[in-house]
């Protein structure tokens, strides 16, 4: 069923994609993604993706004379440009190199293309998971690039806390697993990350409810026992285990679990999209990812 992290050695994360779209929610992902690039020695890249649908050319009961659309947005692109160069400064102040990049196209297509071009290895996004299709950063948009791309997802909702002068400081990760392969693919930066940031770590796994009814204690030392056996025996002492196992709806668990244990990190597994289908607020990494008042990495399985 699971198999045990050996000898875990720490993840290298060179380049960082960050998606901007210059509301708040992305200068706190800003927050997280310059802590990891200064943490790391890591190159930013900066990307904001122009949907040309979002902005269309004003009507001409707007503005009574006539404008060409294709300069209506050579200037859009200017402004953006410009805007998008003041997050680059910021983040050269704070002593990280960084690459803006303005691309058009739909967006989670795009920060997964630009990811790939750099060969990133964290990609972050900001999520609001609301219905406001005016942002740019929409919470179906952060769930698509993290079951899309081929690096690690780190999303940043509108409950994670943002402060002046922040660093990023992982005392306590949760790691979530159902025991697939998906999963798997996400223990080792789990365990990676804990050790960089001597945190303590809790491994759960979430039954459905109807097995509560159960005679319980069996099923429940099968599982923790398979949650122990995913951490090498030499990594018990200073990553201090904590192994539980809780029943209900997996994201809602999840959630709750992190809350209680005052949780900085949440560390998931995901399942890779078929290509060509849609995928919508469905799975339990969009609850999660949502609703965590803390980020949520996420790591898809290929």
């Amino acid at each position: 069923m699971s198999v045990a992290i050996r000898n875990p050695t720490c993840i290298a994360i060179k380049n960082i994609v960050v998606a901007v779209d210059f509301s708040e929610l992305s200068r706190r992902a800003m927050d997280y993604a310059l802590s990891f690039a200064r943490r790391n020695d890591s190159t930013l890249i900066a990307v904001h993706v122009v949907n040309p649908a979002l902005y269309a050319t004003p009507s001409a009961a707007a503005m009574p004379w006539e404008i060409d659309r294709l300069l209506y947005l050579d200037g859009v692109c200017r402004e953006l440009k410009h805007r998008l160069q003041e997050f680059a400064n910021i983040a050269g102040r704070s002593r990280v190199r960084c690459i803006p990049e303005l691309v058009e196209g739909t967006i989670a297509e795009q920060l997964c293309r630009v990811a790939d071009g750099y060969s990133a290895d964290l990609l972050v996004i900001g999520t609001n998971g609301a219905e406001q299709w005016n942002l740019l950063v929409m919470g179906s948009v952060a769930e698509s690039v993290a079951h899309s791309a081929q690096c690690p997802v780190l999303t940043i909702n509108q409950r994670v806390f943002r402060h002046a002068q922040f660093e990023a400081s992982f005392k306590h990760i949760i790691y979530a697993t159902d025991f697939s392969a998906a999963a798997a693919h996400a223990a080792p930066y789990a365990l990676s990350l804990a050790e960089e940031h001597d945190a303590k770590i809790t491994l759960v796994h979430v039954l459905p409810p109807e097995l509560q009814t159960h005679d319980r204690e069996p099923l429940t030392d099968f599982f923790r026992q398979a949650l122990k056996r995913l951490i090498p025996e030499d990594a018990q002492g200073w990553c201090e285990p904590e192994f539980v196992l809780e029943y209900g709806g997996s994201g809602e668990a999840i959630v709750e679990l992190a809350e209680e244990r005052s949780a900085d990190l949440i560390v998931l597994g995901t399942r890779k999209y078929n290509e060509g289908v849609m995928h919508f607020k469905s799975g339990v990494a969009y609850q999660v990812m949502c609703r965590a008042e803390c980020p949520v990495f996420t790591v898809t399985g290929q």
